[in-house]
Parts: structure tokens; C-alpha cells; sequence
């Protein structure tokens, strides 16, 4: 219940324009890695932000994209 929740905010977040978009995508970011993002992982960001974008806004996409970078599986 709570997915299906969070994937009609992010489509509704998508649909409002690119920097809701962008802001949700930090928050996803802040949330799962414990900390804020830096220079570093701008690289995961940009994914993350693609995978969103490209899957209509999917939040299961833009957590795969999350989950499996560099910045996650190398995090400190």
C-alpha cells in the first residue's frame, strides 16, 4: 500500500515539473543513503533522475537506480 502511495506522488510530483521532480528525487537520495548528497554523487543523481524520468515516474525504477550505484554499494 504504502509503494502504490509513494508511486501516485511521485507521478503527481512529475507531472508538476522538473524541480519537484528533482527536490523528490534528493529526498529519495537523503532518505536511503542517511546522509545529504555531495559533489560526489552527482553522477547517482543523474541516474536516478533518468530512471525516474524515463520510467514515467516510477519510484520502484528510481529506487533500482539508487540501490544498485556506486554511491550506495561503496557508501560509508
Amino acid at each position: 500500500m504504502a509503494t502504490a502511495s509513494m508511486g501516485m506522488l511521485a507521478k503527481g510530483m512529475l507531472a508538476q515539473g522538473d524541480s519537484m521532480g528533482q527536490s523528490f528525487i534528493r529526498h529519495v537520495f537523503r532518505f536511503w543513503m542517511g546522509r545529504n548528497e555531495a559533489l560526489r554523487d552527482s553522477q547517482t543523481l543523474l541516474a536516478m533522475d533518468k530512471a525516474y524520468v524515463e520510467s514515467g515516474g516510477s519510484f520502484r525504477e528510481l529506487l533500482v537506480s539508487l540501490l544498485t550505484s556506486d554511491s550506495f554499494l561503496y557508501r560509508k
